[in-house]
């Protein structure tokens, strides 16, 4: 019998770092996987906009934060890199109090 307390969590959540509890490469990878229905070491390090807007909206709905990306921010993010380092940035901004 489930706990209705807790959150069901999908058995192939990787979303979080277990140190920190902050998306790493291999999590973002695990998402843009997702797109596509492909594997995990298939994802090409050069994200496309399509590719960026399914992460984030993936990202959003996964850890229920809001971003708010201007043209200027949603453009310099380019890499799988670049993307887990705004991920990983929004959640510190969320845990700070700021809007990430």
């Amino acid at each position: 019998m489930t706990d209705p307390a807790r959150p069901t969590e999908h058995p192939t959540d990787t979303r979080t770092d277990p140190a920190d509890g902050l998306p790493d490469r291999a999590a973002v990878l695990t998402m843009l996987a997702a797109f596509g229905q492909r594997a995990a070491d298939t994802v090409p390090e050069d994200l496309g906009s399509l590719e960026l807007t399914w992460l984030i909206a993936e990202f959003e709905q996964r850890y229920g934060l809001q971003l708010d990306l201007d043209d200027d921010r949603f453009g310099a993010v380019r890499t799988v890199d670049e993307a887990t380092e705004l991920l990983r940035a929004a959640v510190l901004a969320d845990r700070a109090g700021a809007r990430p």
